[in-house]
C-alpha cells in the first residue's frame, strides 16, 4: 500500500503545527513553521491528502479555527490541520514544566537541571489524552497515524486503546537516555508504555534504539529480542528502529545557487576578503544542551595557543533566545553574552572583531547562504539527537572549500565521518581540531566535503519519510486484512 493509493489515510500528530496564525498591529500574520519535518510531510500531505493535528498556538489560532479546525496552506488549502487547544495551565505543566524542563534535559543526560512533578505529570497525561482523542475522533478506519517526540511519550498507547484499527508510527527526535539515567524520571515506566502503543517506534542512532530496549528489559520486564528490533506485548508487536533524520539537500543546493541568495553569498565573503578574515559559524538556539559557554572556553584556548589565528579567523555565532519563560534559559543566554564580550575585549581590537554575535533568526535562505559563504562550522552540541546544522552546511557547501568541527555527542557524528571530531568537554580537543582544521589544504577539504555530500544526497529527509511511511504501510495493511 502507498499512501497514493489511499489518499486521505496519514494522520500527522505533532506538538508545533505546521501554519501558525499571529496577531500583529497589522493584522492577522500567517508563519509557516521552521524545521525538516514541516517541511518534509507538509509536502507530502500536501499531495496525498490526510491531516495534521497539533497543539494551536498562535495569538490568532482560535479566531482562524472558531471550530479548531483551518484548511491549510492558507493561500492554497490541501489538507486540514486539527488545533488542539491548551489552558495556560496546561501549558504551563506539559510544556514548560513536564517536557521541557523534566524530559528534556534527563534525555539529554542533564540530570541537575531536571525537573519532575506529580502535577506537572498530571497535565501532561491530561494533554497527551486531549491529542488521543481528538485523533480517535477524525482518523479514517484503517487509517496511520505518524506521531513525534517527546511531547507525545503517552500517546501511541492512548490512541491505541481508543482506535485499535489504526496503524501507529511515532518517532522520537531527541536522544534516549541509558536506563540508569532515564529511570530517575518517575514516571518512566508509564512513559516507556506509552510508545510501546506504537507498531513502529523509530530512534536517531543504534545508541537510542539499544537504549530504549534496555528501558523496556529492565524497566518493565519485558523481553526483547535485540536482533530484530522486536518488542512483543500480548498480542501487539512493536517494531523499533533506528532512522537517521536528514535534510532536503537538493533544495538547499538550489536555493544557494539563486541570484538573490549568490549575492548574499559574494557580499560576504568580499566583507571578509576585505578585513582578512575567514568566518566560522555556529547556529543555535540558546539551550544548555548546545555547549555554548564550553565553545567560548574553546576559542579562548585556542586564540591563547595559537595566536598566529589572531586576526585570521572571525566566528560568527547565530544564538537565538528561546524559552524565555524559564529563567534558567534567561540566565544561560546572559552568561553567553557577557563571555562573549569578555572574549572579544581579551584579543580584539579596532580591525578585528574575534567574535560576532546575531541574536535573531535569519531566513533560511540567508541562512544557507550564510553556510556557503562560510569556510568552516563549529558543532558543539553536548548531546544532541542529530543536529540538522551541521547536515545543512554540509548541503550548502556545493563549492567544496569549507570544514565542518563537529562534537562527538550529536547523533550526526556517527554519519558525517569526514568531519573533524571533538569532545564538547574537552576545550583543548576542541582548540587542537580547529588549528588542523585552519591548516588543512584545499585537496583535503573537497575530498571530506564530496564524501559527506554524497551521503547526505543518498540519506535524505525524504528516503526517511519514505522508510517510516513504508513500514507503517505494512502494518496498516495487516490490520485492514483482519
Amino acid at each position: 500500500m502507498a499512501l497514493e493509493d489511499h489518499p486521505g489515510s496519514l494522520v500527522v500528530v505533532t506538538n508545533r503545527e505546521p501554519y501558525i496564525d499571529e496577531k500583529t498591529n497589522q493584522g492577522i500574520r500567517r508563519l509557516q513553521s521552521a524545521g525538516g519535518v514541516v517541511s518534509a510531510l507538509d509536502p507530502l500531505l500536501q499531495r496525498s491528502g490526510g491531516a495534521w493535528v497539533a497543539w494551536g498556538s498562535g495569538s490568532a489560532d482560535r479566531e482562524t479555527a472558531p471550530r479548531g479546525i483551518r484548511m491549510v496552506p492558507p493561500n492554497q488549502p490541501k489538507y486540514p490541520l486539527h488545533r488542539v487547544f491548551l489552558s495556560p495551565e496546561e501549558i504551563a505543566g506539559y510544556y514548560n514544566r513536564y517536557s521541557n524542563q523534566g524530559l528534556w534535559p534527563l534525555s539529554h543526560m542533564l540530570i541537575e537541571r531536571a525537573q519532575f512533578s506529580r502535577e506537572a505529570f498530571h497535565l501532561y497525561r491530561r494533554v497527551n489524552q486531549k491529542f488521543a482523542r481528538r485523533v480517535a475522533q477524525m482518523a479514517p478506519r484503517n487509517g496511520s497515524i505518524f506521531s513525534h517526540d517527546y511531547h507525545l511519550a503517552l500517546f501511541p498507547r492512548m490512541i491505541r486503546e481508543l482506535r485499535p484499527d489504526v496503524a501507529v508510527a511515532h518517532f522520537w527526535h531527541i536522544p534516549w537516555p541509558p536506563f540508569t539515567l532515564f529511570r530517575l524520571c518517575p514516571q518512566h515506566q508509564e512513559i516507556t508504555r506509552g510508545l510501546l502503543g506504537a507498531d513502529i517506534l523509530g530512534f536517531q542512532t543504534p545508541q537510542d534504539v539499544d537504549n530504549f530496549l534496555t528501558a523496556v528489559e529492565r524497566g518493565l520486564k519485558i523481553p526483547v529480542d535485540r536482533a530484530q528490533g522486536i518488542i512483543q506485548v500480548g498480542t501487539h508487536r512493536v517494531t523499533v528502529r533506528d532512522y537517521p533524520i536528514s535534510v532536503d539537500i537538493t533544495a538547499i543546493e538550489q536555493m544557494v545557487k539563486t541570484p538573490r541568495i549568490q549575492r548574499w553569498t559574494e557580499g560576504i565573503r568580499k566583507r571578509a576578503l576585505k578585513h582578512g578574515v575567514s568566518l566560522a559559524i555556529s547556529v543555535d538556539r540558546a539551550d544548555y544542551t548546545k555547549g555554548l559557554l564550553q565553545r567560548l572556553e574553546a576559542i579562548d584556548k585556542f586564540f591563547a595557543r595559537y595566536p598566529e589565528h589572531h586576526r585570521r579567523i572571525t566566528f560568527l555565532q547565530v544564538v537565538v533566545p528561546t524559552r524565555t519563560e524559564v529563567r534558567e534559559y534567561r540566565r544561560l543566554y546572559d552568561q553567553f553574552v557577557d563571555a562573549s564580550a569578555r572574549l572579544n575585549n581579551k584579543y580584539g581590537d579596532a580591525a578585528w572583531t574575534p567574535l560576532i554575535h546575531i541574536r535573531r533568526s535569519i531566513d533560511r535562505p540567508r541562512l544557507m547562504g550564510l553556510f556557503r559563504a562560510a569556510e568552516y562550522a563549529l558543532v558543539s552540541s553536548l548531546f544532541d539527537g542529530m543536529n540538522l546544522v551541521a547536515k545543512e552546511f554540509i548541503s550548502a557547501q556545493i563549492d567544496n572549500r569549507g570544514v565542518l568541527l563537529l562534537s562527538d555527542m550529536a547523533g550526526a557524528a556517527q554519519e558525517l565521518g569526514e568531519a573533524f571530531h571533538f569532545n564538547p568537554l574537552d576545550p583543548d580537543e576542541v582548540a587542537e581540531q580547529l588549528h588542523r582544521a585552519a591548516l588543512t589544504t584545499s585537496a583535503d577539504r573537497a575530498r571530506r566535503i564530496e564524501s559527506m555530500r554524497e551521503h547526505i544526497h543518498h540519506h535524505t529527509i525524504y528516503d526517511w519519510i519514505a522508510h517510516i511511511v513504508e513500514a507503517l504501510d505494512e502494518v496498516a495493511d495487516t490490520y485492514a486484512a483482519r
